[in-house]
Parts: C-alpha cells; sequence; structure tokens
C-alpha cells in the first residue's frame, strides 16, 4: 500500500482550508462572513466617515459622545466577536438599528425629545435592557450601583439609572457591544438562533425591530429607518468565492 507523503498531506489540507476560508466569505445566509472593513463601515454610514466628523458634527451638548467611524468598526468587529455574530444579515441589521437610534454615532444616551435617565448605549436601549445588560457586563459593579433596586430595577430613581447606564457607557466597546448582546442574549434572540432575518431583505428587518426590539411603528420613523438600513445593507457587502 502507498503511503501519502508528509508533504502531500499537508499540500492538501492546507487547499481544504483555502477552500473554507473562500466559503466563508460567500454572502449566503449561514455563513460566517468576517469582520466589517471601515471601507464597508464609510459606505454603510457615510454621515461619520470623516476624520473630522466629530469636530464639525457633535452636537455641541453631549459632544463627548460622539466618534466617527474609525473608532466605530472596531467596537462593532469585537461585538462580532464576542457574541458570535456571523450572518451578513444580522449583522446589517444591528448595524442599522445602531446608527440610526444613534444618529450615526453622535448619542450615548437619549436626548429627545427630552433626557430620559437609565436609556442609551448606541442602541438606545430602554432602561430594564441595559439594567440587564450591565449585571452581564459588570454583575459585581452592577449590583453596588443598583442597591436595594435589584429585586425590581423598574422602581431604581433616576439617579440610580444613571449610574447603572455610565457603566455600560464607559468605553466604546460596551456602547457598541450592546446591540449584538441584545440580539443574541435579549428579546431579540429568536432571531439570532432561529435565523430569520433574511439577507437583502428590508421587511424581515422591520419585523426585526417591530417584535424583536419592539420599536414603535410609525411611518415616517419607519422610512428614515429603511434610508439607513438601505445605505448599511448596501454598505457592508462581503467578498464572494470565485
Amino acid at each position: 500500500m502507498r503511503l501519502i507523503s508528509t508533504k502531500t498531506f499537508a499540500i492538501a489540507a492546507l487547499a481544504a482550508v483555502s477552500s473554507m476560508l473562500q466559503a466563508s466569505l460567500v454572502s449566503g445566509e449561514d455563513t460566517n462572513q468576517g469582520l466589517v472593513t471601515l471601507d464597508m463601515l464609510n459606505k454603510a454610514v457615510p454621515a461619520a466617515a470623516a476624520t473630522d466628523y466629530c469636530t464639525k458634527n457633535a452636537d455641541k451638548k453631549y459632544p463627548k459622545e460622539c466618534v466617527n467611524n474609525a473608532v466605530a468598526v472596531a467596537s462593532i468587529n469585537k461585538a462580532l466577536t464576542k457574541y458570535k455574530v456571523t450572518r451578513r444579515a444580522d449583522i446589517v441589521a444591528v448595524v442599522a438599528w445602531m446608527a440610526f437610534e444613534s444618529g450615526s454615532w453622535k448619542y450615548t444616551n437619549a436626548h429627545f425629545p427630552k433626557d430620559v435617565p437609565g436609556i442609551g448605549t448606541r442602541t438606545i436601549m430602554a432602561w430594564a435592557n441595559v439594567a440587564s445588560y450591565a449585571k452581564y457586563l459588570y454583575s459585581c459593579r452592577f449590583g453596588v450601583r443598583i442597591g436595594e433596586f435589584a429585586k425590581d430595577v423598574d422602581k431604581a430613581t433616576d439617579a440610580v439609572k444613571v449610574k447603572v447606564l455610565k457603566l455600560v457607557n464607559g468605553s466604546n466597546d460596551d456602547a457598541f457591544g450592546a446591540g449584538f448582546w441584545y440580539f443574541v442574549n435579549g428579546d431579540a434572540k429568536s432571531y439570532y438562533q432561529g435565523k430569520t432575518i433574511k439577507d437583502g431583505d428590508y421587511d424581515s428587518f422591520k419585523d426585526f425591530m417591530v417584535k424583536g426590539v419592539k420599536a414603535p411603528f410609525d411611518e415616517k420613523a419607519y422610512k428614515d429607518r429603511k434610508d439607513v438600513w438601505d445605505k448599511v445593507n448596501a454598505g457592508i457587502v462581503f467578498a464572494k468565492a470565485t
């Protein structure tokens, strides 16, 4: 019986790995898409592309909440890795959600129509979700900040809510990670587990927003959301295998 040489085996193995990597870049429903590039994000969220974006566009009342795409992309990619979000449809959905809610990365707190304590991150998440996210990330520190309201966070005072929100807005990684955490672990996890957001399909994104995120339905708001989703869907496009 003829034995396969070590060199031949190594070449065959390398070819197999190369084939797998090529396959992973096909923008199909279930493939691992890899990471988002800065070029992709600049096309997806063009308003935040410039290096001086925040210098020229940050809200004067909240300038420290603003970041540009160069900052955002690093934190988004860390979140993709941490929460194992790999489908293009899912990546597009979460990025479009965050880009809309944060005003293209201008905000991490709810300011409109007025400041609402405890609501924020790049998704402008509801207080109950902010509390759950803080507990997930920093159980001990959350316990100290939530104090007597641990058993019923809805009864927390505004001052406590502000402290807890600061915990999850303390870094760009945490603020951007919130959307992917919610998608995988929060009320929207059925969309992650069931792979129900279809690639390139706005209607399934809208379903995710209405039923998964529980964003109030409003025709004008959803037209604006579609404008954002269209840009993100067109901008975040992964290489296809040849």
